[in-house]
């Protein structure tokens, strides 16, 4: 059995109730499906039948397909067919398929009748279109095929529209600047609103249901002509104010007057703002070319098309059985004008990181070297400064103490106060005080010990050859304190001034040098000597030797502290923990 169409209907106009006409019944009056009841009362409907011929029973399951009506209740040959998903088929959507499982036993060979209960809408429209009688398998797959880009892919698009509308939203609330995300989520949400009037059943076709299918669609417009402003880089607060206030004027027209030349008014005045936003965003493309400019245009095309296509099937002037409406899929060509320009976006801000990454490398390198190059130079200039000051250190510590006593010496050998033995003593002690000099420079300068050994060394000979022993009381292994070449050099000094007093004035049989490590990091040393003492307090102020030791203890610094009396001399230098700087190794 092939497919049989269906497309004339007999009109019943003054048949009332649940059933359908009597079998033998029939009317002159004849529709292609397509209705008009002027001014419906609640609840209207009209009854439609529709004669088959058919030459015999088909032995094979048989189906009735019907691609569009207005809450129907079909009837073959006066037995009511039920839907294969819900037994009322009243319970569908004006936009859903039906699909109709039809029992053989209801077939007969010759005419069977087919009756449709088609309500209207409060416009007293109502609609029968694509009814078709044949095999099962056959229809169903048609009917698979409506219900898919009818109601399935509309859910489907009204999902994915929401998943990108709330985040461009909430990215919009973070960044109030961006005004193209708003308005693109906003137009999202919209969208999914009013899609749902093509797959959510209504309880009856009230007013709000028509306003359900225009008002979401004329915001949504509004805000997509707003998207295409600011992905233009354009805004027109005059113009884009009154065009809100226009549409809210609208949409309570729209929801209080009962009027269809309202709808119309307001798909007729959008479009004519469609277009001038073609044009406008044509208009910009020609002065910047972009590629969001571009694939914007392309969307508004295609949202064009798409609508004006709409328009054409519900004014009954595009003939289409499957009576598809594009306007939903729309959307997905936005999402797709939107996804290219965050891509778009992502990629000139990735470029423009990367760009500002190398200036940064760029400025960080001459930046280093420019370090480098001061770091350089300053070192050079504490090199300098600190061999400014070792020299100036030398050259008062010979003139101080080497120049002083050869000044000295010259002055009292050309008086001719000095004998050959004294002469030769006072250059013994001016080759002692150039040796303690050049020790305290040598790189081991710093630890005390050592260089005390050193000026053991030098010393020894000189007072074995006056008769004086040497008690020297300084592990060679103990912890030497870590001093700079002036402590060291200031330490050796106040420790020749006690060897040099006690030669003098003292007539010592024995000198001693005792160091120790104290608790703390502190250390101690002291110089004596068994020879005639002194009274400390009555060369208070007088001489430059004991002056000379009391100054050098405070640059190092120590407590210096000197007792004498008719048993010897002792000369005692303490540091202290707080007061030494360097600790001991």
């Amino acid at each position: 059995m092939p497919p049989i169409a269906v497309r004339k209907f007999e009109v019943f106009a003054e048949h009332s109730g649940l059933q359908p006409p009597p079998p033998g019944a029939s009317s002159p009056e004849r529709s292609d499906g397509n209705i008009l009841v002027p001014r419906p009362a609640e609840g209207a409907h009209r009854w439609l039948r529709a004669r088959v011929q058919l030459d015999a029973v088909p032995d094979s399951a048989v189906a009735l397909f019907v691609s569009s009506a207005n809450r129907a209740r079909v009837f073959v040959n006066g037995a009511q067919v039920g839907n294969t998903s819900v037994s009322n088929a009243e319970s569908f959507g004006w936009n859903h398929p039906l699909f109709y499982s039809i029992p053989t036993a209801l077939l007969k060979s010759g005419e069977n009748t087919i009756d449709v209960r088609l309500s209207v809408n409060r416009f007293g429209k109502g609609v029968v279109n694509g009814m078709s009688l044949g095999p099962h398998a056959e229809l169903q797959k048609q009917y698979d095929h409506v219900l898919f880009w009818r109601v399935t892919g509309p859910q489907i698009t009204s999902l994915v529209t929401l998943l990108l509308g709330f985040p461009a939203l909430l990215y919009w609330l973070r960044r109030r600047q961006d005004a193209a995300y708003g308005w693109f989520g906003l137009a999202c949400v919209l969208a999914s609103v009013r899609n749902g009037h093509l797959f959510i059943v209504a309880p009856s076709l009230s007013g709000w249901y028509e306003a359900w299918a225009s008002v979401p669609l004329h915001w949504m417009l509004i805000s997509l002509i707003f998207f295409s402003f600011r992905l233009c880089r354009r805004s027109f607060p005059r113009a884009e104010r009154a065009l809100l206030l226009a549409s809210v004027a609208w949409t309570i027209v729209v929801l209080t007057v009962p009027y269809p030349q309202v709808f119309g008014l307001g798909y007729v005045w959008l479009t004519a703002l469609w277009i001038a936003t073609i044009g406008f965003v044509a208009l910009q493309y020609r002065r910047t070319p972009r590629l969001e400019l571009v694939l914007l245009l392309f969307a508004l095309l295609v949202a064009q098309a798409f609508g004006a296509m709409d328009l054409l099937l519900q004014l009954g002037i595009r003939q289409s059985e499957a009576r598809i409406y594009l306007t939903p899929y729309s959307m997905v060509v936005f999402s797709l004008v939107m996804g290219a320009n965050l891509v778009d976006a992502f990629a000139r801000a990735r470029t423009q990181q990367e760009r500002i990454n190398e200036e940064l490398d760029a400025r960080l390198a001459e930046r280093e070297r420019e370090i480098a190059i001061e770091h350089a130079r300053v070192l050079e200039l504490q090199r300098e400064r600190v061999a400014a000051e070792e020299r100036e250190r030398i050259v008062r510590d010979i003139h101080d103490g080497l120049g002083s006593q050869l000044i000295s010496s010259i002055l009292l050998v050309e008086a001719g106060t000095l004998a050959g033995p004294a002469v030769a003593g006072v250059l013994r002690e001016c080759v002692d005080d150039l040796r303690l000099a050049i020790d305290s420079l040598k790189p081991a300068g710093n630890e005390l010990l050592l260089v005390l050994g050193n000026f053991r060394y030098r010393m020894e000979p000189r007072l074995a050859n006056a008769g004086v022993r040497l008690d020297w009381r300084i592990a060679a292994d103990g912890n030497s304190p870590q001093l700079s070449s002036d402590q060291v050099l200031h330490t050796l000094r106040i420790v020749q001034e006690a060897f040099t007093n006690a030669l003098k004035h003292s007539r010592p049989r024995c000198l001693s040098v005792h160091f120790e490590n104290l608790p703390g990091g502190a250390w101690a040393l002291a110089v004596g000597d068994d020879g005639e003492g002194f009274d400390p307090q009555a060369l208070q102020g007088r001489g430059d030797g004991l002056r000379n030791m009391r100054s050098r203890a405070a640059q190092i610094p120590v407590a210096l502290q000197i007792d004498s009396g008719a048993g010897g001399t002792v000369v005692r230098m303490v540091s202290s923990m707080n007061e030494n700087p360097l600790q001991s190794s």
